[in-house]
């Protein structure tokens, strides 16, 4: 029965329905807002509660069968709905010929800045060959490549050392090597590499110059050497373009000796050297190693004379080959070398010897030999033999002697320009040392 009915059938009535409506929406409004409540407070429940002891989330990992294979079987397609397989014929390539480029009349070299004549030889341009159509379809379809000697006639005056243009010398100082060297051809002071010079340490020499000291200053030998080095290498540095610098000192008897391209040896009182010094030296010398031996010492009055020779320098030089079984006279020899000899000339052309320390200094009757002596090894010159004492003058000796006579009121004695065609000999001698063949530094090279 509605409403309506009620109110016109039982007036008391209608007074009781606004109540009962209100009453109702306070009993649902009641009930949202516990239930309201409850969520809130079991959502703050749950968040202090730690992570131990909520109750972990299970999982249930239910182990199936495998599908039946025989519903991954493919899908076999209707041969009316397959497309029919058709062999192609084979693509026949277009016969390429390698082109060469036109002859070069020059190229430049980027790092000297210098032009380089190239010249190019005539070679026949390689040629692919086509597939012949006469193969079956199953052999081997596409070009293949024959190969052939590259024929051409050497020009050795167009050859160019590709290492100048390929190899970065610099980069290769890694510290394995302590020199290396390359030349240019075309012109002999154009020169690239780095030099590590060092000198020479040696129980015998230590012994006997405790004994005495006879060098002009009263200087040990190291410190002589090393000044002697160290002038070397500032011009050699200043002058070519071969970075040089001076290590520490290498004792006589290391096999370590085998990679100093350079070895300086002064000697200016008599010593015994040991067998092991004498036998290291002798592989040295005969494995590409290069010596410059100097007699320092004053001269000896014999009888009414001088003598600038000192006989242990020469029997430690033949000791030294006799160790390893060569005999002088037929494996090796001392030479006078001659003035057209190449070290005269690898890169100062150098006419007349210079004047050693002891023609700056005083005139000694008789004077020290006007040639310097050469140590041969199968024709090989792998050594010199001097007793002009350049040494000294390389040292910068002559400058410490100018001063000392200016501090003294002297002057005029040593000339400022004596030395100069001294360094010129000694720039040689080191690039010869680096650049002749079979030499440390140009095994070096072949080996990079």
């Amino acid at each position: 029965m509605e409403i309506r009915d009620l109110e016109r059938t039982t007036p008391a009535m209608s007074r009781y329905l606004p109540y009962r409506s209100s009453q109702r929406r306070r009993v649902a409004v009641a009930f949202g807002l516990s239930a309201a409540l409850h969520v809130a407070l079991l959502f703050l429940w749950s968040a202090d509660k730690p992570l131990e002891h909520r109750r972990p989330v299970l999982l249930k990992y239910v182990k199936r069968p495998p599908p039946d294979r025989r519903l991954l079987a493919r899908r076999q397609v209707s041969p009316q709905l397959q497309r029919p397989l058709v062999r192609r014929p084979a693509v026949r390539p277009t016969p390429v010929a390698a082109v060469r480029p036109a002859p070069l009349t020059a190229r430049r070299n980027l790092r000297q800045g210098m032009p380089i004549p190239l010249t190019v030889n005539e070679v026949p341009p390689p040629v692919l060959p086509t597939v012949a159509s006469a193969l079956p379809p199953t052999q081997h379809i596409g070009p293949q490549m024959r190969t052939g000697a590259v024929k051409g006639v050497h020009q050795e005056a167009e050859e160019i050392d590709l290492s100048m243009e390929l190899l970065d010398v610099d980069a290769l100082d890694t510290g394995r090597h302590r020199a290396l060297v390359v030349v240019d051809p075309r012109d002999r002071r154009n020169l690239k590499g780095f030099l590590y010079l060092s000198g020479v340490h040696s129980e015998a020499l230590e012994r006997a110059e405790s004994e005495v000291m006879l060098r002009s200053g009263f200087v040990r030998r190291s410190v002589a050497e090393r000044r002697t080095l160290r002038g070397l290498a500032d011009k050699m540095s200043q002058r070519t373009g071969v970075r040089t610098q001076v290590l520490d000192g290498i004792d006589l008897d290391d096999p370590r000796l085998l990679q100093v391209p350079f070895l300086l040896l002064t000697i200016n009182y008599e010593v015994a050297f040991t067998q092991a010094e004498a036998k290291n030296l002798g592989r040295y010398l005969t494995s590409g190693g290069f010596l410059y031996t100097d007699i320092v010492s004053m001269p000896l009055e014999i009888g009414e004379g001088l003598v600038h020779d000192l006989p242990a320098l020469r029997d430690f030089i033949r000791q030294a080959f006799a160790q390893i079984g060569y005999t002088e006279g037929k494996d090796w020899a001392f030479v006078r070398l001659p003035p057209e000899h190449p070290l005269y000339h690898c890169f100062y052309d150098i006419d007349t010897l210079p004047r050693g320390f002891w023609d700056v200094r005083m005139r000694l009757e008789p004077s020290p030999p006007d040639y310097l002596e050469g140590i041969e090894v199968d024709g090989r010159l792998v050594g010199l033999y001097s007793q002009r004492r350049y040494p000294d003058l390389w040292g910068g000796e002559a400058h410490r002697q100018r001063e000392w006579d200016r501090a003294h009121g002297i002057s005029g004695r040593i000339p400022g320009a004596d030395e100069l065609p001294a360094y010129d000999l000694g720039v040689n001698i080191l690039v010869y040392a680096l650049t002749r063949e079979g030499s440390l530094a140009q095994q070096w090279v072949a080996v990079e």
